[in-house]
């Protein structure tokens, strides 16, 4: 894939934004999730600039996330504050929306590809980073598909599973 693969995602947003509300989303497994995939991006950036390989799995990743906070920028912002607010208040679940345009399903679909070619990196021991857990599988299915139903016109699911990782 060359350097430039994710350039048509830098196009704007096409189609009007709608919200995606994420219900009773767990903050310490939304949290345990946010911390690893910082650990992995941080991984993955690191061994991009040494292989200097485009085409790579990390370095398609981490272009990836590049591209996906460009884009959507404002409408994807982690929403660092309310779920650290929610740990500090030791809250189990919080409620959280997002604005975003329709084509975000597309960049979410490769994006969850890419994470379970990242996870494949993880279990060959190739990476300090360790593969997701089932949980952190689990919830970010869930998570993207949110996503999909909710831009589809469907009503939001309430996450069901655990609020704690461990």
């Amino acid at each position: 894939m060359s350097e430039n693969a994710f350039g048509r995602y830098l196009e704007q947003p096409s189609g009007e934004p709608r919200d995606v509300r994420l219900l009773r989303v767990p903050v310490r497994v939304l949290a345990d999730a946010r911390e690893r995939h910082d650990e992995l991006m941080r991984e993955f950036a690191l061994l991009a600039m040494h292989r200097g390989r485009a085409d790579s799995a990390p370095a398609r990743l981490v272009a990836l996330t590049e591209v996906l906070g460009v884009k959507y920028g404002a409408s994807r912002a982690r929403p660092d504050a309310v779920v650290d607010a929610a740990l500090a208040a030791g809250e189990d679940t919080v409620d959280l929306t997002y604005p975003a345009t329709p084509d975000v399903v597309v960049a979410a679909d490769l994006l969850e590809r890419l994470m379970a070619e990242a996870d494949e990196f993880c279990q060959s021991e190739d990476l300090l980073t360790l593969a997701r857990t089932e949980l952190q599988q689990r919830f970010a299915s869930w998570y993207i598909d949110e996503f999909r139903r909710q831009l589809a016109g469907e009503e939001p699911l309430p996450w069901d599973g655990p609020v704690d990782p461990d």
